[in-house]
């Protein structure tokens, strides 16, 4: 019996999904559930009857619900019954889907947005092989998003096992990593964060894989103090593209084959509207997304860059731009800090305060004083914060990206 899904203690075999899929009537075509094997079997329903559905996160509220215009969710719709000799047949049906998937962003600021993606879009960075059988993923995303979807189709295509860790406390997480021995994890660098500190190594890891949000050397390097055996990859990809490109530490390449699909006007990555899904709010300029990231070439001719920050996300003090991930990887650098949100608050006088919430371990006493006393020796002093608030924990978005304000 092949394993399909751990969630919450419950074991879900394939068998159990093929069963399933098998003895549905109807489906959900807009669908709201807790429940992630349901989840992930009405998505399945969907494609295999090449019908259009809409994924709706499982917290959202009634108004929520009603503010970006999702209506009847949880009212079914008649299917045909159609029926699988095997799991792989119900792949190959699903690889062939003509569905459309829609999602909303879960950007860090903002009011979700409708992108709509055909499952062929969705599922083209899925690499299929032997080498690929028997991997065990550690699912640490939202599944309606698009980073959940990708990990989904990724696993569900090589019949691999899912083992749900999304919004764990850290000691259940890697207690799901021993006991199950989870081989790959793809997650945001928030989630790594939260893994600190960490007791012992895990050797099981064999693929980390980040994006969403930018990253640094420390983190990498405290990933692979846990996972010793570990390669990393970090992703850029979006709800409105999809995967798109991939980097070994903090550069990215642009492949050679899409290269052309790319512009960059004023430091912001532009994309082409044929690498991008569908959506009423998407605003194209000349058929070019601008996709909000400031990014800075460190080759262009070999379409190297690297990120800088989001174009929405800096912030304007004393008429200065101050990028606050910069600060941020500042302050992640000093001993004993293990996260941190940098952003500004209104000002009458300068347009905005700067202002820090800090997670530092329990056993840090370091002050306000002494923090800025160490970033005074590599920041400017408008990129300094004013006020510095120490806290447990962060806010998070849906996502498990770090929520900005």
């Amino acid at each position: 019996m092949k394993l399909f899904l751990i969630d919450n203690g419950k074991l879900f075999s394939y068998d159990n999904l093929l069963d399933k899929i098998n003895n549905l009537d109807s489906f959900y075509p807009a669908f709201q559930s807790k429940n992630l094997f349901d989840f992930f079997a009405n998505l399945i329903a969907a494609l295999v009857n090449d019908k259009s559905v809409t994924l709706v996160d499982s917290d959202f509220s009634q108004q929520e619900i009603e503010n970006i215009g999702i209506n009847e969710v949880n009212t079914p719709e008649p299917i045909n019954n159609k029926k699988f000799s095997s799991i792989d047949e119900l792949i190959t049906k699903v690889k062939h889907s003509s569905s459309n998937i829609s999602i909303y962003t879960s950007g860090t600021t903002g009011q979700p947005k409708r992108v709509e993606h055909s499952y062929q879009n969705l599922s083209r960075a899925v690499k299929i092989g032997q080498k690929f059988e028997g991997n065990i993923w550690g699912f640490a995303y939202n599944p309606t998003h698009m980073a959940g979807l990708q990990v989904f189709f990724q696993a569900f295509e090589n019949q691999n096992e899912l083992i749900n860790i999304f919004n764990l406390p850290r000691e259940a997480v890697y207690k799901a990593i021993s006991d199950c021995r989870i081989t790959h994890i793809s997650a945001t660098p928030t989630f790594y964060r939260l893994l600190l500190p960490y007791e012992r190594q895990y050797d099981s890891v064999v693929r980390i894989t980040l994006g969403g949000e930018k990253s640094e050397k420390k983190l990498y390097d405290s990933i692979l103090s846990i996972f010793p055996n570990a390669k990393i990859t970090n992703v850029y990809a979006s709800t409105e593209a999809g995967t798109l490109f991939a980097a070994k530490g903090s550069d990215f390449i642009i492949p050679e084959n899409i290269r052309s699909k790319f512009k960059v006007i004023d430091d912001e990555l532009f994309i082409h509207k044929s690498l991008i899904g569908t959506s009423t709010s998407l605003k194209l300029v000349d058929d070019y997304y601008p996709s909000g990231d400031l990014i800075e070439w460190i080759d262009e001719d070999k379409g190297l860059f690297k990120f800088k920050s989001r174009k929405n996300e800096l912030i304007n003090v004393g008429g200065y731009k101050v990028n606050p991930q910069e600060v941020e990887e500042i302050i992640r650098d000093i001993p004993g800090i293990k996260d941190v949100h940098v952003f500004g608050k209104q000002n009458s006088v300068i347009g905005n305060i700067l202002c820090a919430d800090i997670v530092k371990d329990d056993t840090n006493n370091i002050s306000e004083t002494n923090i800025r006393q160490l970033l005074s020796a590599q920041l400017q002093d408008f990129k300094i914060p004013r006020r510095i608030k120490f806290k447990d924990a962060l806010d998070m978005t849906r996502t498990g990206k770090m929520k900005r304000i």
